[in-house]
């Protein structure tokens, strides 16, 4: 184990699916080596953020909040997943409409040393149509990206 680690915060931007969480066993194995702290982000983006007071008067509310809990679930399930592994975790829901924008500020503003992320791996026309959270990120902070493809292993 190294004295000094390089690796003490390292965060996983996860948006739920499956493919997402293919960047996870990359992190667990950085995390240990390292004996680094696992941060597993929640990007929450309401829907209709731009339509919130009709949402409230239509009584959408209770839908939002179902979604926020079945977010909150599924990362305690995954917390409780890492954990007797060994993994030391934590996990965050932040609310926001920009995804990357938000895992940017919060790689700067907490001190993250290395992100592990999945990435669908679009190129050309897709790619500038749907932008990518990825390239974002890359882009938007100053520490190592580690970019996971979902369709390998």
């Amino acid at each position: 184990m190294p004295t000094q680690s390089r690796y003490k915060k390292i965060l996983v931007p996860w948006d739920g699916s499956g493919w997402g969480r293919r960047a996870i066993p990359h992190a667990m194995d950085i995390a240990l080596a390292n004996d680094s702290v696992l941060v597993i982000l929640y990007v929450f983006r309401p829907p209709g953020t731009e339509y919130a007071d009709q949402i409230s008067l239509a009584g959408q509310e209770g839908q939002i909040d179902q979604l926020r809990k079945g977010v909150e679930q599924s990362l305690t399930g995954v917390a409780n997943e890492l954990r007797p592994q060994g993994i030391k975790v934590q996990t965050l829901i932040l609310e926001s409409a920009g995804v990357a924008s938000a895992i940017c500020d919060y790689v700067r503003d907490e001190g993250i040393d290395l992100v592990v992320m999945s990435t669908h791996g679009r190129t050309g026309l897709a790619r500038f149509l749907f932008g990518s959270v990825a390239a974002k990120v890359m882009e938007g902070v100053k520490v190592p990206v580690l970019l996971v493809h979902p369709d390998k292993d």
